[in-house]
């Protein structure tokens, strides 16, 4: 088999094996672009890890998009190992691809340092037991159901995930921004590019769990500083 020398394959067990984290991290050292290829449906021999793989790719490349990634830099595809033509075309396609949107930064919504910081926030959210906690139910509450006995359909499951992705994302941006001093809800809906209602929903779910609180009033405009860095960095 030839596909061009840009490509570095890393194999692993499983694809299954992949953690979202592992994607961002990998745009955050450097790299242009991922694709994940594992094993067809049905095949895999640990019964459920391209699935797995499936579900974990797409929220990497959902959250990643969200803090300005451009989404076709990330890949999921599936080929056998009797496939050695396919696997050469799947390879040189994505390459093709990445190589027209150019370096990291050219094809996304910000600059590589700005976009390298943004991955940063979004790696710490991936990496959080809220986020991990809707993966490792995905495909059980598509076959057996909640405890309720109420299954949900793929989309249903993502529209949920969606939500849960940006509420997550936005709030760890809001700590960032706290981090570096006291902000008000304005301040943080310009420079977040936040809605000013929901920049106070989420100021505000921060105070209830005790990571925020008032720290001055300029004006009409109060003020929020977080209150525990190491909480904040747990949250």
């Amino acid at each position: 088999m030839q596909y061009t020398t840009d490509v570095r394959i890393i194999r692993i067990m499983c694809t299954g094996r992949i953690d979202p984290t592992m994607v961002a991290g990998a745009f955050i050292e450097g790299a242009d672009g991922i694709m994940a290829v594992g094993c067809h449906f049905g095949d895999c021999h640990y019964i459920s890890g391209n699935y797995q793989a499936k579900v974990k790719i797409e929220l990497a490349t959902r959250a990643l998009e969200y803090v300005g990634l451009n989404p076709a830099r990330v890949a999921f595809n599936q080929c056998s190992s009797a496939e050695g033509e396919r696997f050469v075309n799947v390879i040189t396609g994505f390459n093709r691809t990445i190589s027209e949107m150019g370096p990291l930064g050219m094809s996304d919504r910000f600059p590589r340092d700005e976009l390298t910081e943004r991955l940063e926030t979004a790696r710490t959210a991936l990496d959080k037991e809220k986020l991990r906690w809707v993966v490792g139910k995905f495909t059980e509450f598509q076959g057996k159901g909640n405890k309720y006995g109420e299954k949900f359909t793929e989309h249903e499951m993502w529209r949920t995930l969606d939500t849960i992705v940006m509420d997550e994302l936005a709030t760890h941006d809001i700590l960032k921004e706290m981090r570096k001093g006291a902000v008000s809800v304005k301040e943080l809906s310009a420079k977040l590019d936040i809605a000013p209602p929901d920049a106070l929903k989420y100021v505000l779910a921060l105070q209830r769990r005790g990571l925020a609180a008032l720290a001055s009033v300029e004006g009409e405009s109060p003020k929020y500083r977080m209150i525990d860095t190491a909480a904040a960095a747990a949250a």
